[in-house]
């Protein structure tokens, strides 16, 4: 009796585990139910039954190639994304750690510019005594000559020195002031971007916010004017 009770268990179960496992396809219309997902069913949509018919869950058609491409597109979309916000992030925090305010930012600026400046007004000074300097040697050089003289080597070598000097001094203010631009330039653009730290988080990135977000400022038109 036991053997027989055993057996109409097992039986049960067994029923009820292959129930669980019936698959419901919607072939061209035609409801087809099966224990198993067959290989040419296997891309299609279908659902799961339960030993009373009832539905466990639907499981979506697998994607054609063309909304794969679009997934993954997709997919490479939002991770761009969240690398350009990690790396705006990273910039945003080491501004963040050099100023507290746009006002930080312009009196930055004004002190390298400031720098500049005095270094361009050192350097004309440096050319205007040397350049006082050769014309002395020049006029020396012309005695010399006009005289019937050999121009001393020294006295070469001298004159070839202060105009090399000078020339070398002209370019070292025009290397400044191409500086002191590319230098505006880049505490603008930190000044701008601190505004917008100001009212969010850092990481955002400047393409989602809105319009107004971007609205001058006096402090940003002086920056840019300078």
């Amino acid at each position: 009796m036991r053997l027989v009770a055993g057996a109409v268990v097992l039986a049960l179960a067994s029923s009820s585990v292959w129930a669980a496992k019936l698959y419901r396809f919607n072939v061209d219309g035609q409801l087809i139910i099966k224990d198993h997902v067959p290989a040419e069913y296997a891309q299609m949509a279908y659902e799961v039954l339960n030993e009373q018919g009832y539905v466990l869950k639907k499981v979506k058609a697998a994607p054609t190639a063309e909304e794969l491409a679009r997934i993954r597109a997709e997919q490479a979309r939002k991770e761009a994304r969240l690398e350009r916000i990690r790396v705006q992030r990273e910039k945003d925090m080491a501004l963040l750690r050099l100023y507290s305010s746009p006002a930080d930012v312009e009196r930055a600026r004004q002190r390298k510019s400031d720098d500049i400046d005095g270094y361009i007004s050192l350097q004309q000074r440096r050319i205007v005594d040397m350049t006082e300097k050769l014309e002395k040697a020049q006029s020396r050089a012309a005695n010399q000559e006009r005289s019937g003289l050999d121009i001393p080597v020294e006295l070469r070598l001298e004159i070839a020195q202060l105009q090399s000097q000078i020339k070398e001094t002209h370019d070292n203010i025009k290397t400044r002031k191409a500086d002191k631009v590319s230098s505006i330039q880049a505490y603008a653009q930190e000044y701008a971007r601190m505004e917008i730290l100001m009212k969010y988080p850092p990481g955002t990135l400047e393409s989602e916010l809105p319009a107004s977000a971007f609205s001058s400022s006096d402090g940003e038109e002086e920056v840019e004017g300078q």
